[in-house]
């Protein structure tokens, strides 16, 4: 019998590519020797119901067909029944999928589903039992999402679109007193922006944590010690093109399995939090890892 795959894709990612990737999902299957049924999501969760269920009727693995958001929502599905994971990228950002070499194409896995070559990567899970597959970010960028989520009203975006949310943000994300608690014990206090981050890459050609590897079981928490202004933001975006954080006088960079982040900003504000480029509600918020927990079709 043919191993057979469920293709989950939302019809708005990519600005509408999702939905027409029936024909190419055909011929990959024909390539390859299996099966692949398309569904799309037409409702907010549907993608999660669809990647609970896989396991129960019968699939060998599930293809997530979007950006970084429809693959958080396809892996807290199968939380509990977990599957390998195929990676079509047709969001915006596309952080996992640039890490490992997936693109729009579905056929750069012809030779993988022959050879049902896979990887393992690590995952992380909130206090909340949520789990994500890139990074927790708290303070300038959960801001960001929060204005992108206000502006997106469920709709895709241009890239061009982000840059005015962004500059909103900026002014917005005065905060002073994000901390964190480091496998219980170890402190790092008074930042203004924090980075819990499993990948390197943080969206694009940015490295914010050069160094994290996504199988060592450990998290590479970024902070930053400055106020967060335009040209603050400036200098961490042109220091992570160029892969040297390490050279920021007011950042640093410390190695945990498990990370506690809050804040009590003096005026009572909330400080934003984003999940995989999402955004995800406010501090206080737990991670710890789960080492080997995500198994991947490998495009390479």
């Amino acid at each position: 019998m043919p191993r057979k795959l469920i293709a989950i894709a939302n019809p708005i990612s990519g600005r509408g590519k999702a939905a027409r990737l029936g024909p190419r999902l055909a011929r990959l299957a024909r390539e390859s020797g299996v099966e692949i049924h398309l569904r799309l999501t037409t409702h907010a969760g549907h993608s999660q119901e669809l990647a609970r269920d896989a396991r129960g009727e019968g699939y060998d693995a599930i293809v997530a067909c979007g950006g970084d958001g429809t693959v958080n929502d396809i892996v807290n599905g199968m939380r509990d029944n977990p599957l390998p994971l195929m990676l079509v990228a047709m969001g915006t950002g596309n952080v996992l999928a640039k890490e490992i070499g997936a693109t729009a194409n579905p056929m750069r896995y012809a030779q993988a589903l022959r050879e049902w070559r896979l990887l393992t990567r690590d995952l992380g899970q909130l206090g909340s039992g949520r789990l994500f597959t890139c990074f927790v970010g708290a303070g300038f960028d959960g801001e960001c999402t929060r204005r992108i989520k206000e502006a997106r009203q469920g709709g895709s975006m241009k890239m061009w679109q982000y840059v005015p949310a962004i500059f909103r943000a900026i002014a917005g994300a005065n905060f002073t007193t994000i901390s964190a608690t480091l496998d219980g014990s170890r402190r790092v206090e008074g930042a203004s922006f924090a980075l819990a981050a499993i990948t390197p890459a943080y969206g694009g050609p940015l490295a914010l944590t050069p160094q994290a590897q996504a199988n060592d079981g450990l998290l590479d928490l970024l902070t930053i010690h400055e106020p967060i202004h335009f040209l603050s933001v400036m200098r961490l975006l042109a220091l992570g093109l160029m892969r040297q954080i390490h050279t920021h006088r007011r950042a640093k960079v410390t190695r945990a399995t498990s990370v506690a982040l809050e804040a009590r900003e003096p005026d009572g504000r909330e400080v934003p939090i984003q999940v995989d480029g999402d955004f995800a509600g406010y501090l206080p918020v737990e991670c710890r890892m789960l080492p080997g927990a995500l198994q991947m079709l490998d495009p390479r």
